[in-house]
């Protein structure tokens, strides 16, 4: 059984690793992205991160007369130049396929809530995780935050900031 935690910065993801490690943390990449091996009360963890948004609104059809409002997500490296988000987003992938359970860590605000669920439903192919509260990145508070995480995402706030995106986007 391996758990994934996912977060939203790299240096998150490290911080999380080292407070919630039993014992030594393994610090591994996927091309060239970090990610970590750990052992919490016995239980096998893996911590990635998903560096910001990996997904953004785009058009399901363009139309160069006149906007059109269907609308979905879709991962930004196939709307931008940068591939650069492109490899978070495989490491993810290569992370999810051996994992059973995943926590989302990304920070607790509008933008980590959105950040974190569309890294579950697009890569993981999941609908629902765990979901980890906290405001600083202390070992105390990682602790208590992962020991006490809820146990589905927060979805009126994932709605509040998918609501937001697609709103900017028009």
């Amino acid at each position: 059984m391996t758990e994934l935690i996912i977060t939203e910065k790299p240096a998150a993801a490290e911080k999380i690793a080292t407070a919630l490690a039993d014992g030594k943390v393994t610090k591994k990449d996927h091309n060239r992205i970090a990610y970590y091996e750990i052992t919490h009360k016995g239980k096998k963890i893996v911590v990635g991160c998903a560096v910001g948004h990996l997904f953004t609104i785009s058009e399901k059809e363009k139309n160069p007369s006149y906007p059109v409002f269907d609308v979905e997500w879709k991962p930004n490296y196939l709307k931008s130049k940068s591939s650069f988000s492109k490899k978070y987003l495989d490491t993810l992938k290569f992370l999810s396929k051996t994992a059973d359970e995943f926590v989302v860590a990304c920070d607790y605000d509008l933008e980590g809530s959105v950040i974190g669920y569309n890294v579950i439903r697009f890569i993981a192919n999941k609908k629902d995780a765990k979901r980890m509260k906290f405001s600083t990145l202390t070992k105390d508070e990682l602790i208590d935050s992962y020991k006490n995480a809820s146990k589905s995402l927060d979805f009126p706030q994932i709605e509040a900031g998918e609501t937001r995106h697609i709103l900017d986007y028009y």
